[in-house]
């Protein structure tokens, strides 16, 4: 397999074509916020906090399913970056259930951890508070739709 070469955040990156910028980001040590990409399951690019800016494209893209290529400038966290993710944390806590002080993962939560990385300390929108059931119809376990 062929090396692609490309710098992320000004810094040169070699890795194997196919590679993505979310994985070549993180061989050079530039961290990405990300909450969909899970160890041992596919990438969808669901969650749009790893968005990224690349020279010569118009818009940004989802460093988890994006290939890197030849000469590829990406850059990480640029004010429209910060400001993006900052809003879809704020959609992400308005649209759901998430009343934090009575949660039991307070202190021990990925959603809050990537509130604190983008620096969202509130929301600006209208929280929806769904009424959402808990599902206990199967023997073996039960899921609570209020919950991440």
């Amino acid at each position: 397999m062929s090396v692609k070469t490309l710098t992320i955040d000004g810094i040169d990156v070699a890795v194997e074509e196919g590679t993505s910028i979310l994985k070549a980001a993180e061989e050079a040590g530039v961290k990405i916020p990300k909450l969909c990409h899970l160890e041992g399951v596919s990438d969808v690019g669901a969650c749009r906090l790893c968005l990224v800016e690349i020279k010569g494209i118009n818009r940004l893209l989802p460093a988890c399913v994006t290939e890197v290529s030849e000469g590829m400038e990406v850059c990480t966290n640029s004010p429209q970056l910060q400001d993006y993710r900052r809003m879809t944390v704020e959609l992400l806590f308005a649209e759901g259930n998430h009343v934090c002080a009575v949660c039991v993962a307070n202190g021990n939560c990925e959603l809050q951890d990537v509130a604190i990385e983008v620096g969202m300390d509130h929301s600006r929108f209208p929280y929806r508070f769904p009424e959402r059931e808990v599902d206990i119809t199967h023997p073996k376990f039960g899921i609570d739709h209020n919950r991440c």
